[in-house]
């Protein structure tokens, strides 16, 4: 494809958030790349979005190791110029500190908080290069506020609150934005394994917070959207 070919990585794309931002930003002619492990959810999606009339890529990406955020660097390069890298993949797991192991805690800490630092450094350098470009990080209000019964989803939370605020501050000379989104509850697969009963029909919707997403996104000219959080009007559960 041609250099001029602007890019959109998204991960976590085979479901919830991720997958409905990709949609949303097919419609804005960019050239998505569909990450996460699941490929087969993932040419689902793609197959969705070549119907709507836009184009993507899928590159099957485990965000928390090097060598698979490398692969996914040099493909998505290779298909033009990347402008947004939407880091969105993310896991949750709930329980009283002391059934919350140690197992678990690596868990959230590797996708949530290294898997946006191995994708966005990844991305950076080409950003730079060009002098331009939009960073995102898909964080949660667990990353303004310490829940109860989530010490290791919050901690990689508030990582990631401190990550894209240090990126931020390097970045402003570079003339790249980086906007961090902070949602409540969303109704999506995340709670599928989570034990909680909050009633998912009053949760917001995915294709309503992409929708604010890929407004920050296409905010033009010198001014950015740093931080941005979304709840329901009746707040948290």
């Amino acid at each position: 494809m041609s250099s001029s070919t602007e890019v959109a990585v998204v991960t976590g794309a085979s479901s919830g958030l991720g997958r409905s931002i990709a949609i949303r930003l097919a419609k804005e002619n960019f050239h998505l790349v569909l990450a996460s492990r699941n490929e087969e959810k993932l040419r689902s999606l793609q197959v969705e979005i070549s119907n709507d009339g836009g184009n993507s890529t899928v590159i099957p990406t485990d965000v928390s190791s090097e060598t698979s955020v490398d692969n996914l660097v040099v493909k998505a390069e290779e298909i033009g110029s990347v402008s947004v890298v939407i880091n969105n993949s993310g896991l949750g797991l709930f329980s009283n500190i002391s059934e919350h192991s140690i197992e678990d805690f690596d868990r959230q800490i590797n996708v949530n908080l290294r898997g946006s630092f191995l994708v966005s450094r990844g991305f950076i350098p080409g950003m730079k290069n060009k002098q331009t470009g939009k960073l995102v990080f898909i964080n949660s209000v667990a990353g303004k506020w310490g829940y109860p019964f989530s010490a290791g989803y919050v901690a990689s939370k508030f990582g990631l609150t401190g990550l894209a605020n240090s990126l931020r501050n390097e970045l402003r000379e570079d003339n790249i934005k980086v906007i961090s989104i902070f949602p409540g509850a969303i109704d999506s697969p995340f709670w599928d394994a989570v034990n909680v009963n909050f009633p998912r029909e009053e949760m917001m919707t995915s294709e309503d917070v992409a929708e604010t997403v890929v407004h920050s996104i296409m905010m033009p000219g010198i001014s950015v959207l740093e931080e941005i959080v979304m709840r329901r009007v009746q707040g948290d559960f």
